[in-house]
């Protein structure tokens, strides 16, 4: 009894904090989550290891508060009680957008959903179920062992459900498609606190804008992913070259050759302009990934080794070090940030320009040494998927070229950063091959407009459904969809079976 009495004094105390602002966290959440569930307010000695960090120092989200939920119904308590108290919240795992919205308002309460990371593989229903707080380094690993492979981006320090979400870009995406076409299902919590079923069969509406737009409408707590057989029985190519400047329109014109449908499936072509703060030279790395054999690849190979690159490291052998290999790097936290345009065709006379305008800035800012990454990946395979299947609109990108900056603060400012992107970007978008600008929302600056995030044919859609499954707007702060329209109350039938709710909606 004496138990119950402190337990409704602490909310009945926390819930007049919480409307000073001055929110007692472990007061009000504490009674009602399960005794793993960690807790902690900014300032206390353990909201550093509570907290889930952002990987970039640049503009990042500021918390009142953090919970590190132990479970699913940690997430659905935590989510009820900061609705009924309007305490705003913001779910991550690993923090690896770069949106200017994230650090404009400051957000009452962080909920890290990093314990949420289980990796269940069914080999027989070729299927891999993981958990919200689950990155890719550790799906990666589990679903090779088990000799299947799923489409991802590239980074393993990345939550899997957040690019998932976003679309899923990577080394893989000629051969199965972006992340979200083996998208099977997730179990969302809604801003009720209920958890739903969301699939083709279920809920197919909001499956389709969660394939896209998904952090504006819940909480993402289980996912579930189609699995295919290894390619090239788990062997994969991935070579890396460097070039001198005197290099780089050879390396451009060679690009260009891949344009239209001419990049094969299994392959990716990633050139990379930097600067070498160590020889003090501009320089160009190649990154060639080829899902096939040492023989199938060698004609690519050879046209790369006759634009004679001064250095190489070749590497042939399992999946899971090469995304290692490519994470080098991404995975530090620093200054960074980026910006993004997608193209479907290459100007080497542009790329050239670019280059130039980048040696100029390398050389006026010392403190910078942010690189442009053009991540070249065949269409093939997303094409010919039917666009109606996701809110995703941009299956025609061929190169999404990436601006990585990163940088010392004190030596650069954000205006120098924003003067070189413009130019760069500029530049690229003027020979894109696209009238409209196309923005990967996972690569996004967060100046982009909703049009360019979401393609400006989804957005009355997009909306209605915001209406209905989101009518308070507690999610989808970095590319928050305006409202059209209210949930109605005898549309959103529940029925609960073994202590879990699912909508029935048809």
């Amino acid at each position: 009894m004496l138990r119950q009495i402190h337990h409704i004094l602490a909310f009945v105390c926390a819930v007049h904090a919480a409307a000073a602002r001055e929110i007692n966290f472990e007061a009000l959440f504490g009674p009602h989550v399960s005794d793993d569930t960690e807790i902690a307010s900014a300032g206390s000695d353990n909201f550093s290891s509570v907290l889930s960090h952002h990987w970039t120092l640049w503009k990042a989200p500021k918390f009142q508060g953090a919970i590190k939920p132990a479970t699913e119904a940690d997430v659905q308590k935590i989510v009820k009680l900061a609705t009924k108290n309007n305490i705003s919240f913001l779910a991550t795992n690993n923090g690896h957008g770069t949106n200017t919205k994230y650090g404009i308002t400051p957000v009452d309460l962080n909920i890290n959903l990093r314990n949420l990371n289980s990796v269940a593989v069914d080999g027989k229903k070729n299927t891999v179920t993981i958990g919200g707080g689950t990155v890719l380094g550790e799906v990666t690993e589990k679903i090779y062992a088990a000799g299947k492979e799923l489409p991802t981006g590239n980074a393993v320090c990345v939550g899997m459900v957040g690019l998932t979400i976003g679309g899923g870009v990577g080394v893989q995406t000629g051969t199965h498609g972006l992340t979200l076409d083996a998208l099977l299902s997730v179990r969302l919590v809604t801003w009720t606190g209920d958890v739903i079923t969301v699939s083709k069969k279920r809920n197919a509406d909001l499956f389709w804008a969660i394939k896209g737009a998904g952090a504006n409408f819940g909480i993402i707590t289980e996912a579930t992913y189609e699995l295919y057989d290894h390619t090239n029985h788990g062997q994969v190519l991935y070579n890396r070259y460097t070039f001198p400047a005197s290099a780089n329109r050879s390396i451009f014109e060679l690009m260009a050759t891949y344009d239209g449908d001419n990049l094969p499936a299994p392959m990716s072509y990633i050139p990379q302009i930097r600067f070498n703060r160590e020889t003090n030279l501009p320089e160009i790395l190649l990154l060639i990934v080829y899902f096939g054999s040492k023989e199938q690849a060698q004609p690519h190979i050879d046209k790369v080794l006759a634009l004679k690159p001064v250095a190489a490291t070749l590497n042939y052998g399992p999946q899971p070090p090469m995304f290692e290999f490519l994470s080098v790097g991404l995975c530090s936290t620093d200054y960074r940030n980026h910006f993004h345009v997608g193209t479907k065709r290459t100007d080497p006379a542009t790329y050239e320009e670019i280059f130039g305008d980048m040696v100029e800035f390398y050389k006026a800012h010392p403190g910078y040494n942010g690189v442009v990454i053009l991540q070249r990946e065949s269409t093939r395979y997303a094409l010919s998927r039917p666009v109606h299947e996701s809110v995703y609109p941009w299956r025609d990108i061929g190169t999404f070229a990436l601006m990585l900056n990163r940088w010392d603060p004190t030596t650069v400012s954000d205006a120098d950063l924003e003067s070189i992107a413009d130019t760069v970007m500029g530049k690229i978008q003027k020979t894109s091959g696209f009238k409209t600008r196309h923005v990967y929302i996972n690569y996004d600056y967060g100046t982009e407009t909703l049009a360019e995030i979401y393609g400006a044919k989804n957005l009355n859609r997009l909306s209605k459904l915001k209406g209905e499954w989101d009518p308070h707007n507690k999610f989808g702060r970095g590319n928050p969809i305006p409202l059209l329209g209210k949930v109605k109350a005898s549309s959103y039938g529940r029925f609960v079976e073994n202590g879990r709710a699912d909508d029935l909606r048809k």
